[in-house]
Formats: structure tokens, sequence, C-alpha cells
């Protein structure tokens, strides 16, 4: 049993840990390079540049568009902060779910047991009063894992014994992993994440409306080529579809800020699933449907978010570990091409909002995957290197936790 333990304790991932990676590239590369666009809507959205059409009425709220550009540098503040806040974020976690070291129930110990036969440096904490989720592990730093355990957990150790040990293995191999060190429970980057509700109505319903309003005031108070002032039917014709359009732009804007991350995260989870199935994944499938989501359906809109849909997971365990190790590989790089489409549908939206016949629109789409071809190749290549060279470095990352 004792060799068993141990050889699964020291087996490696198959994907690299895609969220630091993500969390590197972007302080390294984009946020560099972003600072200049970013630093000029700051400036615009405060009434520090010139207004060019001051003149007309309303034409200040055309400022609050800035905000959907201030999201994207707000998504790598809280991921900087999550990783800078690990030790205070542990003592948060422990405190908001009242967590007990050292917890006497033979249960518990003996799923502490099993936690350190995989992780013999883990800490497990448990709250049996909470009855809402079953387990997660979380940092205090990253050599100080801790394991939270929960009522459901305890429970499906006395009725699934396997499923509760699959997701042990899930929770732990993010530790193993690194994963915890940007994702997970009291996560600025995963709060950012989970709120986009807010982030959508703040950075696009408000400022496209305040557009909409003051060109709607605007088209109202002139006249066409007869003299005659426009009339509210003209306004829906004419100005709706610009509305719509304004909406598209900035709503893709919006997911497209927060695309690689969440790709990051489904990489992790997929990766979880992978090291937790072993050669005998129906444990890992069985544990995954216990764990649905509840509260209704914001909850489960937001949990896809951070987690692959369930039926999807279930569906790659089924098809056996190649299938799994190549979906948590491939997912996160995968999220470019979905990046490129949530951009080309911002910038379609505005250049139809502009009016520009098809024969240009062609053109600048082409220019456009030029542009950003050329911007990203340095990330794609390190992406490339890192996913090449990562069997020689898995066991000495592994091993370091």
């Amino acid at each position: 049993m004792t060799g068993r333990l141990t050889s699964i304790r020291r087996a490696a991932s198959p994907a690299p840990p895609w969220p630091l990676f993500w969390l590197a590239t972007t302080v390294v590369w984009t946020f560099p390079h972003g600072v200049a666009q970013w630093w000029s809507a700051v400036l615009d959205l405060f009434g520090a540049t010139p207004n060019p059409a001051s003149t007309v009425f309303g034409s200040d709220l055309l400022r609050v568009a800035d905000l959907v550009d201030l999201v994207p540098p707000l998504v790598i503040a809280a991921a900087v902060l999550t990783v800078f806040g690990a030790g205070l974020r542990g003592r948060v976690i422990e405190s908001r779910f009242r967590l007990r070291a050292r917890f006497p129930a033979p249960t518990v110990v003996a799923i502490t047991e099993f936690a350190r036969a995989h992780l013999p440096h883990v800490e497990v904490l448990a709250n049996l009063n909470r009855t809402d989720l079953p387990a997660f592990a979380y940092f205090r730093t990253p050599r100080k894992p801790r394991l939270a355990v929960f009522a459901p957990l305890v429970v499906l150790w006395q009725e699934d014994r396997a499923a509760a040990e699959a997701v042990l293995r899930h929770e732990l191999h993010h530790c193993r992993q690194g994963d915890n060190a940007l994702l997970g429970v009291v996560s600025p980057l995963e709060f950012v994440i989970r709120h986009w509700p807010v982030l959508f109505a703040c950075t696009v319903l408000i400022p496209t409306a305040s557009l909409w309003l003051a060109d709607s005031i605007s088209f109202l108070s002139s006249v066409d080529s007869r003299g005659v002032p426009h009339t509210f039917t003209q306004l829906v014709k004419l100005a709706v579809p610009d509305l719509v359009l304004m909406l598209i732009s900035s709503a893709s804007l919006l997911l497209a800020a927060i695309t690689m991350p969440v790709a990051a995260s489904w990489s992790a989870e997929l990766n979880a699933d992978h090291m937790a199935a072993g050669a005998t994944p129906q444990a890992m499938i069985d544990a995954i449907g216990r764990a649905g989501t509840t509260g209704g359906i914001r909850p489960w809109l937001v949990s896809r978010l951070t987690h692959p849909p369930r039926a999807l997971r279930k569906a790659l365990l089924r098809g056996g570990r190649r299938t799994t190790a190549v979906a948590a590989v491939a997912c996160y790089p995968l999220a470019w091409l979905a990046l490129l489409g949530w951009e080309l549908v911002a910038a379609n939206a505005v250049w139809l909002f502009l009016r520009l016949p098809p024969g240009m629109i062609g053109a600048e789409n082409r220019h456009a995957v030029g542009i950003w071809c050329a911007n990203l190749w340095p990330v794609w290549l390190a992406a490339a290197a890192f996913a090449l060279l990562w069997p020689f470095l898995r066991h000495a990352w592994t091993l370091r936790r």
C-alpha cells in the first residue's frame, strides 16, 4: 500500500501549470505593452483630455465608454494581488469558513491520513457544520498547503469511499501543481471573474446606455434636410441598431479580457481530473456527479467561468487517460482562437457602427489579424517552449511540492 501511495504522490501531470504561465506572460509581456493604452483610457475617463465634441449636448457621457478598456488591468491587478496575498488569503479563508485544525472526528482523521499519504506536508482543517461544499485546497504559503474538509465529503467518504478519495486527489493535485497560488476560494482573480455580471453592468450596460442617451438626445434635437425635427420612430429605426452594435462590441471586449484566465482555470481543473482519475476514472466521474451546483441559474453560470461543464469533464474521463491529458494540455492554447474571435466581433461591430463598406471591413479584418499575430507571437513561442520542456520539468516541479 505504501509503495502505491508513493507512486501516486510522485505522479507528474501531463499539462503545464497554465494559470501560472498566464500570470507570468501577462506581467512580463501584456502589461508593459498595454500600459500606454490603459493610462490614456484613465485620463479620458476622468476628463483630463480635451473633448473634441464639447459643444454637443451630453458628449461628456462618451467618456464612460473607456471603462471596458480598464477591465484587462483590473484582471491583472487581481491576479498579482492573489499571488502575493496568499498568506492573508489563507487567514481569511480559515476565519470565513470557521476551519479547525486537528478535528477529532474519526472520519476526518482517516481523511487526514489519506491526504498526508499523498502530500505529506499538507494540513487538514475541517468544519462539519457547513453543507454547501465538500472540500477545497488552499495555501497559507506555497510550502504550507492546506485542505479544508466539510460535511458533504465526510458523508461521501462513508457512502462512496472511492469517489471521496478522488475528490481528495483532485484537490491535492491543485496544491502540488501550484494552481491554488492563483485560483481557488477567496481569490481576488476568481472574485473578478465570478462577478462578471457586475463587470458587465458597470463596463458595458451603463456606459452603452449613457452613449445611447447622449446620441439619442443629439438626434432628437437635430433636424432633417427639410428642417423638420427627428421623431422617436426615426430614433428607434436608426439609433437602436447602433445601440445593439455598441453592446456587442463592449460585451465582446469584456469577454476577451477574461478568456485566457478562464481557459487557464479550465485547464487546471481538467488536469486535476486526469491526475485524480488514475487508471480507473469511474470514481472521479461519480465524484463530479455528486458535486452539483446549487442555488439557481446565476451560480450555475458563474461556475462555468472557473470549471468546465460537468458533462464535458465526465465525457473526457470516459474517453480515457490520453483524452483527458490532451484536453488538459490543449485547453489553454486553443483559447487564443476564442480570444481572437471575441476581438474580431468587437472590431466588426465598431466597423458596422461606422458604416464601413463590406470590402473595407474585409481588409480591416485581415489587417487586424496580422497585427494580432505580430503582437502575440512571442507569447505563443514561450507557450510552445514551455509545453515541450514540461515533460522534462514536471517531475522536479512536482517533487518541490
